[in-house]
C-alpha cells in the first residue's frame, strides 16, 4: 500500500509518522518551502492527542515534545473576565491529566524529524483524478505528479482537495478574525501581567464586539522535562512571552484591509480596538513584538452537516480540511491529531488484508463524525458571546451586568 497527504499540519504529519512506522510506504507533499514556513502561536494537545503521539512516536521523540513545552499543571484553568479583566468564572481540569502545551512552529519542526525523507515541501496539490484500477494520481503546480493507492487531504481550513472531493468548501468565515503577537515577558512585562494570568490563561469578553485571549509561554525556564536531557532528538524552546490574541468581528477589522497590514500596523489597530481596556493591558500589546504579529480569518465548518459528503473510497480527508474550527476553545490540533489515529489504524487493517480501502476510509469517516462536531461546536461559543454582547441593545445591559457578574463570583470564592 502506497498513502499520499496533502499537508504537513500536525494531523498529516501525525498520520504519516503511524503509517511508516507500520511500514507503509507514505509520502507528504505540503505548499511551504520549509517546516519553519509557517504561522500560528501556541498549541494545546490534550491527554487523548498526547496518547496518540505516544504511540507513534518514538520515547524518544516523544520526550523532546515534553521538554518543548509547558507543563499542563501550571496552566490548568481559564478565567473568563470582562473587558476590566474581572473574573466572571473560572473553568479547571484535572492537572495529573497529561497534555502539551507547545509552540506551533516548534511541534511541527519535531514532527517532521523522522519524515524528511517522506515529506516534499513547496508542492502546491492542483487536482486529482481515481484512475481505472483504484489507484489515484495526483497533480502539483509544478507539473509533478504522484500515484498512491489512498491520497489525503490535511491541508487546513481552506483545502483544495476536500473541495474537490465534496464540490463546495467544507467551511466557511465566521465573521470574525484574530490579531495575534508575542509580548515577550521580562521585569517590566511580567509587572504588567493581570493576576488571573498566574497559573492560567484569559479569555476577556468585551461589549463592543471584542475579546481578548492571553497566556503565559514560557518553555525556556519552565518546561516540562530538562530540554538537556534530550539527546537523541534535541528540544525546541522559545523565548517566554505573553501570548495574546484580540477576537475581532469583520465588521470592525475587514479582513481584506487586515491583511495588507504589516506588524505595526496590527499593533496600532490593537491599541486602537482596546482603548476602553485597562492601561496594563494595552502597555502590554505596545510591547508586543511586532515581527510576530500577524491576522488570521477564522473559519468554521457547519456542526449539523454531514462532514464528509461524498462516497468512501481510496480520497479521504482529515483535521481542519474536513470539521474547521476556530481557535477559541483550542481543539483544531488535538482533534486533527485523533483523526490521524483512527485513519492510520483503518488503513493498517486494510493492508493486513483485514478489510479494503473503501472500507477503511467508510469506517474513519463515521468514526471521526461521533467527536469532531462537538468539536466545532464548543469553539463556537464564545464567538456567539462576543458577538450577543456587540448588539446595541446588550450593550448597555452588559455595562451594568457583567460587573454584577464579577462580584457574584468574587463572593461565591469568598464562601
Amino acid at each position: 500500500m502506497r498513502v499520499s497527504i496533502i499537508g504537513a499540519g500536525m494531523g498529516g504529519l501525525t498520520l504519516a509518522h503511524a503509517l511508516h512506522r507500520a511500514g507503509i510506504d507514505v509520502t507528504v507533499h505540503d505548499r511551504d518551502l520549509s517546516a519553519e514556513a509557517t504561522g500560528g502561536y501556541r498549541l494545546a494537545l490534550d491527554g487523548r492527542a498526547c496518547a496518540v503521539l505516544r504511540r507513534h512516536l518514538t520515547p524518544q521523540h516523544y520526550q523532546a515534545l515534553q521538554a518543548s513545552s509547558v507543563p499542563s499543571e501550571t496552566t490548568n484553568r481559564l478565567t473568563f473576565t470582562d473587558h476590566r479583566l474581572r473574573p466572571l468564572s473560572v473553568t479547571t481540569w484535572d492537572p495529573s491529566e497529561e497534555a502539551l502545551l507547545i509552540g506551533r512552529v516548534p511541534l511541527r519542526r519535531l514532527l517532521v524529524r523522522g519524515l524528511e525523507e517522506r515529506i516534499r515541501f513547496g508542492a502546491t496539490y492542483t487536482s486529482h483524478t481515481v484512475d481505472a484500477d483504484g489507484r489515484v494520481t495526483t497533480c502539483f503546480a509544478d507539473g509533478s505528479t504522484d500515484v498512491a493507492d489512498v491520497l489525503v487531504g490535511a491541508d487546513g481550513a481552506t483545502s483544495r482537495l476536500a473541495t474537490a472531493l465534496a464540490g463546495h468548501p467544507t467551511s466557511a468565515p465566521f465573521g470574525f478574525g484574530g490579531l495575534a503577537a508575542r509580548t515577550p515577558l521580562d521585569q517590566r512585562t511580567r509587572a504588567l501581567l493581570p493576576p488571573a494570568l498566574h497559573g492560567g490563561a484569559v479569555l476577556a469578553l468585551g461589549p463592543q464586539g471584542t475579546g481578548i485571549f492571553m497566556t503565559q509561554h514560557d518553555p525556556a525556564t519552565r518546561a516540562a522535562l530538562d530540554p538537556a536531557a534530550c539527546h537523541d532528538v534535541p528540544a525546541i524552546t522559545e523565548a517566554p512571552a505573553l501570548v495574546w490574541s484580540l477576537i475581532v468581528l469583520d465588521s470592525l477589522l475587514p479582513p481584506e484591509h487586515a491583511r495588507a497590514m504589516g506588524g505595526g500596523d496590527l499593533l496600532e489597530t490593537a491599541l486602537s480596538a482596546l482603548q476602553d481596556w485597562p492601561a496594563h493591558l494595552r502597555e502590554l500589546v505596545a510591547a508586543a513584538d511586532p515581527t510576530s504579529a500577524g491576522y488570521y480569518r477564522f473559519h468554521a465548518a457547519d456542526p449539523d452537516a454531514e462532514l464528509t459528503p461524498w462516497p468512501a473510497g481510496p480520497v479521504t480527508a482529515l483535521g481542519d480540511a474536513v470539521h474547521a474550527m476556530p481557535p477559541t476553545a483550542g481543539r483544531a490540533a488535538a482533534t486533527a491529531i485523533r483523526d490521524a489515529d483512527h485513519l492510520a489504524d483503518e488503513l493498517i487493517a486494510a493492508r493486513d488484508g483485514n478489510s479494503t480501502i473503501a472500507l477503511a476510509t467508510l469506517r474513519f469517516e463515521k468514526t471521526m463524525a461521533s467527536y469532531a462536531p462537538q468539536a466545532v461546536r464548543e469553539s463556537l461559543v464564545p464567538l456567539r458571546w462576543i458577538r450577543h454582547l456587540s448588539r446595541p441593545a446588550v450593550r448597555g445591559a452588559a455595562r451594568v451586568g457583567l460587573p454584577a457578574l464579577s462580584a457574584v463570583h468574587r463572593l461565591r470564592r469568598s464562601a
